[in-house]
């Protein structure tokens, strides 16, 4: 990109389908594609610390929240299967899959 001059790069984006009823994501692009490297990682945060349960004891319970998950994937030059591996590395980062809030079904007048 013109007038960048580090080495790391943060984008935000949504995340185009592969095929129309799928789930898995499209990472082609015009000279290669991305491929992804390992198992994904959980991100967890607040390890919020509460009262134990007997209070005499000095120790504490802990709580981990899962907020997200991270996917290592390498840049490959061509077209898969056969494409050329490269030293470009992304870190993609998704929320966690959470239920969705219901709304509240629509009011009904009398008209």
């Amino acid at each position: 990109l013109p007038g960048v001059k580090g080495e790391e790069m943060y984008f935000f984006s949504t995340r185009e389908a592969k095929y129309p009823n799928g789930n898995r994501s499209n990472r082609a692009t015009v000279s290669g594609f991305w491929k992804a490297t390992g198992k994904d990682k959980a991100i967890v945060v607040g390890i919020i610390p509460r009262p134990a349960e007997n209070k005499d004891d000095d120790e504490v319970t802990r709580i981990e929240t899962v907020v997200g998950m991270k996917k290592t994937l390498v840049f490959y030059r061509g077209k898969p299967p056969h494409g050329c591996r490269t030293d470009w590395i992304m870190h993609e980062y998704r929320l966690a899959n959470y239920p969705q809030p219901q709304s509240p079904p629509p009011a009904v007048t009398d008209n």
